[in-house]
Parts: C-alpha cells; sequence; structure tokens
C-alpha cells in the first residue's frame, strides 16, 4: 500500500478520506452495543463534520460535554486518581488493569 504522504490526492481529499474511515471503525465497535448515547470527548469531540459522519454509520446519540470537560479530562482524571490516593482508597482498580486485585498507586512526597 502506497503511503498517504506519496499518494497523488488533494489535501481535502484525504482529510475526508480519513475521517470517514475513523467514523466507520468507530461505528463498526459500537455494533454490539445497542443504541444510546454515547459520550464524546477529546479533540475529536470539537470536529462536528467528525461527529456528524459518526452519527450517521450508527444508531448512537452522540453526547458531547462541556468544552472544559472535553478539553482537560485527563488532567481531571489523574487529579481524581489523587486524590483517591490522598485519601488511601484503591485508584487502580483489578477490572480496568486486568491485575488480580484492586491497588493503591502512586506517592506522595513533601515540599519539605
Amino acid at each position: 500500500a502506497l503511503p498517504i504522504s506519496r499518494a497523488n490526492v488533494q489535501v481535502n481529499d484525504a482529510l475526508r478520506t480519513i475521517t470517514e474511515h475513523i467514523a466507520l471503525q468507530i461505528a463498526a465497535s459500537l455494533r454490539a452495543v445497542s443504541a444510546g448515547n454515547m459520550l464524546v470527548t477529546g479533540g475529536g469531540a470539537h470536529n462536528g463534520f467528525l461527529i456528524e459522519r459518526i452519527q450517521a454509520h450508527t444508531h448512537h446519540t452522540a453526547v458531547i460535554p462541556d468544552r472544559k470537560l472535553v478539553d482537560f479530562k485527563e488532567a481531571l482524571i489523574f487529579a481524581f486518581l489523587g486524590a483517591l490516593r490522598i485519601a488511601g482508597e484503591s485508584n487502580a482498580l483489578a477490572t480496568v488493569t486486568g491485575a488480580r486485585r484492586d491497588t493503591l498507586c502512586g506517592a506522595i512526597y513533601s515540599a519539605r
């Protein structure tokens, strides 16, 4: 296969093809899930055309949260993991990591 960077294709056509491919892949991953709401976050949530194409290929409804949540979800998640660490609560769940048991990860250092 010819790399897209070497193909004799206009940029707009290449972007359209890639966007459609992404939409088809996301729709394919949702086929096993009953139609309903689909939470969309990350940079793709700002791409209205991508969201439109995903919805064209699935029966799910895209729900896009507040822009701050979309843009800062990783920071929010790591703050939450830190808060769990400080509270002494498990912050690495076996159901997510595949480990044998839930664990408490991270270290706390004093600024002194």
